[in-house]
């Protein structure tokens, strides 16, 4: 006999959406809950998908289904691009998953200086509609993925140096909170949930829209950079001490690059992305860079490009469905301890090679003094990161892998793998509070990292927005502000 409190769900939702709900058992329902970036995302089982089409009807939703959350028959998930890769962060086993891709718009002001952008878009979908202005935004450095969890968990851009954070580029959300009201959040309505917002995932209501500054688009001048020796340890070595001194010495606020190791089908390269976004090519603040030995010429991208072009880049360097690990810290930058760093990497290889299907990256992302200066200047975020902390690196460590047999394996090496590296970085007093939250694994409190102060702020605005704590206790997917979850 189907469960009553399950028949009752199904019509508060219908009377809100009617034919845009798929239940399990029907092609559309596979086809959507099976289009995940993860395969943990693509394994888990919601009762209902609901798809609106509107903020209307994301209040209409809230609305109706707020007796049943409250009751605690029904908790849900709110989907975005569903890129973040652990199980149950943006789709819920057993209870409703919002699926918000169909809220599309991507619309300019009159005067072309801010861009209003669905949640439902991607950033590849966003640059290529600016770029027929002349036009682009400080989002994704990677254009596949979708833009709401971005933001709301912060965001790293190639423009980062100039902006700070992507969130800080936001100048207004469009909000539906725990009780179905629609509200706006800027720097003069609703300021508190503003900042809050930028950083603070999904912690006061479901985003429908948000307004981003524009800026004029000019080609830039970057790619991806291969490096292969014998001694992958030497060539990295080498990799490490120029981007060390990148981002204690570099001043060129338009020079953007990432550096990593990687691992896949056998072989091992070392990489060096990085962007020159006023289109000087080779500049001087990258030619520590460029100029470095064992480079594969027949696999260099260096060109001028556009954004999107460059974000389509990075886009096929991923794919949809594969076993994904994420982690991330944030350390100091000191070279004994990142080239520790990268001997336990190679050490952790020789245990893991055999996984089916294995690819790995190991990399570091410059967090500039200039870059948290930027972000200091841009009125507020829940990452609430002191210049005067800079310069850091956020450390990536992402494996992915094929087969669930290999998942208790993966989990183990990798755990203590990264324990040990934040061992290392404590030790020697290097470790920062800050992990980013598009990065962050899963049993991590990445919001407690924004340190005592902004956490309670966060804390003050969830009570004010959402009394009754619906956002804590019936969206227990993504990370929860400490101490007031379930």
């Amino acid at each position: 006999m189907p469960d009553p409190s399950n028949l009752q769900i199904y019509d508060a939702l219908a009377s809100v959406v009617k034919g845009s709900i798929l239940q399990p058992g029907s092609k559309e329902y596979e086809a959507d809950n099976g289009s995940y970036f993860s395969a943990f995302e693509n394994g888990v089982q919601p009762s209902y998908i609901v798809k609106p089409s509107n903020a209307n009807e994301v209040q209409g939703l809230i609305r109706a289904l707020r007796p049943h959350i409250l009751s605690g028959d029904c908790q849900i998930a709110i989907r975005g691009g569903g890129h973040t890769p652990f199980a149950g962060s943006a789709n819920i086993q057993d209870g409703v998953t919002i699926d918000m891709r169909a809220l599309k718009g991507i619309n300019l002001s009159e005067d072309k200086s801010v861009v209003e952008i669905g949640v439902g878009e991607t950033w590849a979908t966003v640059y290529a509609e600016l770029e027929k202005h002349g036009l682009t935004v400080a989002g994704a450095r990677t254009g596949r993925i979708g833009v709401a969890g971005f933001i709301l968990g912060g965001g790293l851009s190639m423009f980062s140096p100039r902006v700070g954070f992507s969130c800080d580029s936001v100048v207004e959300f469009e909000v539906v909170l725990a009780s179905g009201e629609l509200v706006h959040a800027n720097a003069t309505e609703n300021s508190d949930l503003w900042v809050s917002l930028k950083g603070g995932l999904n912690n006061f209501g479901i985003l429908t829209s948000f307004k981003m500054r524009a800026f004029k688009s000019t080609d830039i001048w970057g790619g991806i950079t291969f490096y292969m020796s014998s001694d992958m340890i030497d060539t990295f070595s080498k990799l490490i001490h120029n981007a060390y001194d990148f981002v204690n010495n570099e001043e060129d606020l338009d020079a953007h690059a990432m550096f990593s190791i990687g691992y896949g089908f056998g072989h091992q390269a070392v990489t060096c992305v990085m962007y020159h976004t006023q289109s000087k090519e080779n500049p001087p603040s990258l030619q520590r860079f460029t100029s470095l030995e064992n480079q594969v010429k027949e696999m260099c991208t260096l060109r001028k490009s556009t954004h999107l072009g460059f974000t389509e880049e990075l886009s096929k360097h991923s794919s949809d469905g594969k076993r994904q690990y994420w982690a991330s810290f944030t350390i100091k930058p000191d070279i004994f301890l990142m080239e520790a760093f990268h001997r336990k990497w190679q050490d952790m290889i020789t245990e893991i090679k055999d996984v089916n299907g294995l690819t790995f990256s190991f990399g570091f992302h410059p967090l500039t003094k200039a870059m948290l200066d930027s972000s200091a200047r841009a009125e507020g975020n829940a990452i609430a990161i002191p210049p005067s902390d800079g310069p850091l690196f956020i450390v990536l460590v992402n494996p992915g892998w094929d087969l669930p047999e290999d998942d208790s394996k993966v989990y183990t090496i990798v755990g203590n793998f990264v324990a040990d590296l934040r061992k290392l970085a404590t030790d020697k007093e290097l470790l920062h509070r800050y992990i980013f939250m598009n990065y962050a694994y899963q049993m991590d409190d990445p919001i407690m990292g924004y340190g005592e102060e902004s956490v309670h702020k966060l804390k003050e605005t969830s009570k004010k927005y959402d009394p009754e704590g619906i956002f804590q206790k019936g969206v227990p997917g993504g990370f929860k502000l400490p101490g007031m979850g379930a």
